[in-house]
């Protein structure tokens, strides 16, 4: 996402060097984005091993509440009843655990314990030559619970080095768990965000500030254009053609999510499906079904889904699969996909997901959103179930806000998509409310305002001329 937005070009171009560390530098769209844009690249991974894993998992035991954290309470039951591994320890270690969690809730002396053994173990000296061989003027991460950002993180501060995080995603405050390294800065998305660091880290807010997100500033032009009074047709009938579909015809835009999130979404899809080929939205809507990276590549991927997503295609219904590079980085995109997306998503008469970022996506086009919250004809327990996320304090603030409509049921579901059919403005003024609490003024120019940022936060430090 730092790579498309063209944020390492606007440092470069003036005269800031710029360098990226990543855990596989023979990624080749990392090593095209790097010389497109004037970066220099680097690879770092910490030393991995049965304790380091372990630590990931038991911070939270130790550090949070997560008998009142609904996102950090679901993990603990996937561990619990989810749990398919052979190892007898993995098995019964959530419940070791859960043991420790309450013993810390009645002895606070075990988490100052547990944080000083943190100080030890995140300590790496190659981290440290490899800041300074770089020597930069700041560090800045993008996902402190990640062990090689925080290992990073915390070198950059025991060697003096100014330190900032920018969040790429909207969950990381309140579902992640506290994050293994703080910073001297931070840069929010909005107004949801910058509150978000205040209270749970006690923030000041003079270190924070609220940019908006550069990787949604792809989406302006389509907003532009949508605004303009375009059709879909001039939006994304390329696009369209290319997925076998007319281009002058509208459709439905439903992207799934991990099965982890919403383990029986292409049995939502599918459903969808079936809707569209019997005309029940009108004989000639039309649908496309976008996987989630992770439905096709991860450890998280459920390949059963893959020739069911094939059995989808047909004259009224395409399938866009995402163009991923095979890479030790989770997600790496290739330029062209995020600009697809943002075409099938502006041109799209209605987007349904599952709860994932995609619904700032949509509402960043003016599109209405629809989530599902259900788990086809099953009501699975809520820790595996997709309605869960409803309850995340992160997704509650946004439907609080009337950002996104929720459907529990197929019923529900019908009804959504008939209402905003009929009245696609409706609820438009909450819609844009939301996405400016949670994203700022979308005027695509947060990838320019992050820059500023970062020259100003290190010309302040009189690391640069």
């Amino acid at each position: 996402m730092v790579f498309q937005t063209g944020l390492l070009a606007k440092l470069t171009e003036r005269a800031q060097a710029a360098a990226v560390v990543v855990p596989d530098k023979e990624d080749e769209n990392l090593k095209s984005f790097c010389a497109e844009q004037g970066a220099s690249l680097y690879q770092y991974k910490p030393q991995v091993n049965f304790f380091t894993v372990d630590y990931l998992f038991k911070r939270k035991y130790f550090l949070e509440d997560i008998r009142r954290n609904p996102a950090l309470w679901a993990k603990h039951l996937r561990a619990v009843y989810g749990n398919k591994s052979r190892n007898p320890y993995i098995r019964l270690r959530p419940f070791y655990y859960y043991l420790v969690y309450l013993l810390v809730q009645r002895f606070p002396a075990l988490r100052r314990r547990f944080l000083r053994q943190e100080d030890r173990l995140l300590r790496d000296e190659k981290a440290e030559e490899l800041l300074k061989e770089i020597d930069p003027a700041l560090v800045v991460a993008t996902y402190p619970i990640n062990l090689p950002e925080s290992v990073l993180l915390r070198s950059a501060r025991r060697l003096g080095i100014p330190t900032v995080i920018h969040l790429l995603s909207w969950d990381n405050i309140s579902c992640k768990g506290y994050f293994p390294a703080l910073a001297d800065y931070y840069i929010a998305w909005g107004a949801v965000m910058k509150e978000e660091f205040m209270s749970y880290y006690g923030i000041p807010a003079d270190r924070i500030f609220a940019c908006g997100v550069p990787h949604f500033d792809q989406h302006r032009p389509f907003r532009e254009m949508l605004n303009r009074g375009f059709s879909s047709a001039a939006i994304a009938g390329d696009y369209l053609e290319a997925l076998g579909l007319d281009r002058q015809k509208p459709y439905l835009f439903i992207a799934l999510s991990s099965p982890v999130f919403c383990p029986r979404g292409i049995d939502v899809a599918e459903w969808l499906a079936a809707q569209v080929q019997r005309n029940v939205y009108g004989e000639d809507m039309q649908l496309i079904v976008r996987p989630h990276p992770q439905n096709v590549q991860s450890k998280m991927a459920d390949f059963s889904w893959l020739p069911r997503l094939r059995a989808l295609e047909g004259k009224r219904v395409a399938v866009d699969y995402p163009d991923l590079v095979e890479s030790e980085l989770p997600w790496s995109m290739k330029a062209e996909d995020m600009r697809r997306l943002s075409a099938l998503l502006a041109g799209a008469s209605i987007t349904l997901n599952f709860g994932s970022t995609v619904t700032i996506d949509a509402l960043m086009v003016g599109r209405p959103v629809i989530i599902s919250a259900f788990d086809g004809e099953e009501r699975l327990p809520w820790w595996q179930s997709a309605r869960r996320q409803m309850d995340y304090a992160y997704f509650q603030k946004l439907l609080e806000m009337g950002g996104a409509k929720v459907a529990y049921d197929y019923t529900a579901l019908d009804s959504y998509i008939k209402h905003y059919l009929r009245w696609p403005e409706a609820d438009r003024a909450a819609r844009e409310y939301a996405l400016r609490q949670e994203c700022g003024e979308p005027d695509g120019r947060a990838t320019e305002r992050v820059a500023n940022v970062l020259l100003r936060l290190a010309k302040k430090h009189s690391l640069v001329s």
